[in-house]
């Protein structure tokens, strides 16, 4: 029977530890004041490690998406002031200053000599004359005011400013909530990721310790030198997975970083996985209530249906008249000198009036738009219908996904405590002679897979936890986290 003494080597490596250290007093205190540094610097570290509430409030208030759509929300504020300006008197001024330099000139009948007495006329005058018209310089200022009195078309345009505005603030809400979901899952994937680095790393650090003893062993012809390339391999195969566990759960911190609008380059710490507040979610029975009003996605729906029925009215308007009051004033001035001598004169002008415009035949094209609109206002409808059975099933798919994460992690915490005891035994066996090296490394490959395979079920649990606050319209419940 084999017989391999793990613990021994390890004991007696106690003891010249202990040896040493009696031989070095002073490396006591070094050792004390280290220890002491590296739990002052964990602590500093604890201390800015970002919460998820920390995460969601720097999400909120960096995010780029968000900010266009509060430059969306502040557009839409001032399109419809726009819209309300053209319904208040529009006032322009003018003013001109003319120097004609070739004055225009008209041709017609010689009628000057037609009119002299006949003994006075000249039989050879020319049949018709030139007459200048006009001054050197002409001028003129002036100042029109148009105010609309009646148009609906108008006036339902500033309708439509309205909703247009109500529906960018409905796309901040919706920005604002998803931004909160896509923080909080990429946060809860870089906890449960950093969580299984952690474990693989005790993994490593388990399959290193045995390496060593082994070696030991293998010295003193106690193993066979494949049982210790077999648990190199070992080693090797679980540090590449930790390294490729620890790139995944980088690059998911990357995105979280572009989530909250910090430089990637930037170092992020975000609080580890506290396993009690998991278990302690997952046992709680969550109840959340679903309503229609909470759904953003919804209400912005029924605004843009909205938005068609007052565009339709918007068509129909089109064929009613409209009036609107106009009145112009204006100072004129001409000269040929440079407006003075004799030739200067300024004279006033103005008009008042009211300007009616009635549409009378439109080649049927206002028609065909009012039945365009129609159609799409059928067409919202059925959206409505379908977005209204599409968030009740998300909210039944979110329940029970929850429902199976939560047994999930049941399971799979019973599974990663018993995969450690297997591990266990098959150590125990394998010192005593019982079992063999390939005992141990499936035993220790198995125990990886269980603690991955929880992370994961943290993961997916969290996941449906935050589907499940979406999906019933409370995602803002996140931020009291």
């Amino acid at each position: 029977m084999r017989t391999v003494h793990f613990q021994s080597c390890m004991v007696s490596s106690g003891h010249q530890v202990q040896n040493h250290l009696r031989l070095k007093p002073h490396f006591i205190k070094s050792a004390l004041m280290v220890c002491f540094l590296l739990f002052g610097v964990s602590g500093v570290y604890s201390q800015q490690a970002f919460s998820l509430r920390q995460c969601l409030e720097s999400a909120v208030s960096n995010n780029h998406n968000l900010k266009k759509a509060q430059y969306d929300k502040e557009k839409a504020a001032y399109a419809r002031q726009e819209i309300l300006g053209s319904l208040l008197p529009q006032i322009s001024g003018s003013a001109s200053l003319n120097d004609n330099l070739k004055k225009a000139r008209f041709i017609m009948p010689n009628f000057i000599n037609d009119m002299l007495p006949p003994q006075a006329q000249d039989p050879n005058a020319k049949k018709y004359m030139t007459i200048e018209m006009g001054t050197n310089f002409n001028a003129s200022a002036g100042v029109s005011l148009n105010q609309q009195i009646l148009n609906f078309s108008l006036f339902n345009t500033l309708e439509i400013a309205r909703i247009a505005e109500k529906m960018a603030n409905l796309g901040v809400e919706a920005s604002d909530e998803e931004v909160i979901y896509q923080t909080a899952i990429l946060f809860y994937s870089v906890q449960s990721a950093e969580y299984a680095v952690n474990q693989l790393e005790n993994s490593v650090e388990l399959v290193k310790e045995m390496l060593k003893t082994m070696e030991v062993n293998y010295g003193n012809g106690l193993v066979k030198k494949v049982d210790v390339d077999r648990l190199r391999v070992n080693l090797v195969n679980l540090t590449t997975q930790k390294s490729a566990v620890k790139s995944a759960a980088e690059v998911q911190k990357n995105l979280l970083k572009l989530q909250m609008g910090f430089d990637v380059n930037s170092p992020l710490e975000i609080q580890p996985v506290n396993l009690a507040l998991f278990e302690e979610k997952a046992d709680e029975n969550v109840d959340l209530p679903f309503s229609l009003t909470n759904q953003t996605p919804y209400r912005l729906l029924l605004e843009n249906l909205n938005m068609a029925e007052v565009q339709r009215k918007s068509a129909i308007h089109e064929n009613l008249p409209t009036l609107s009051l106009i009145f112009n004033y204006q100072y004129n001035g001409v000269s040929d000198e440079f407006f003075r001598g004799a030739t200067n004169y300024w004279f006033p002008s103005s008009v008042i009036g009211l300007n009616l415009r009635a549409p009378v035949f439109s080649g049927f094209s206002r028609r065909a738009r009012l039945r365009q609109i129609s159609v799409e206002i059928l067409k919202t409808r059925e959206d409505a219908a379908m977005l209204e059975q599409s968030l009740g099933m998300a909210y039944k798919n979110a329940r029970m996904k929850l429902d199976d994460a939560r047994n999930t992690i049941a399971l799979q915490r019973e599974n990663q405590i018993l995969a450690g005891e297997v591990l266990n035994i098959a150590e125990n066996n394998f010192v005593l002679g019982l079992s063999s090296m390939s005992d141990i490394l499936n035993a220790s490959q198995s125990l990886v897979q269980a603690q991955l395979s929880y992370a994961g079920a943290l993961n997916d649990y969290m996941k449906a936890y935050i589907d499940l606050y979406k999906s019933g319209g409370n995602i803002h419940n996140l931020m009291n986290e």
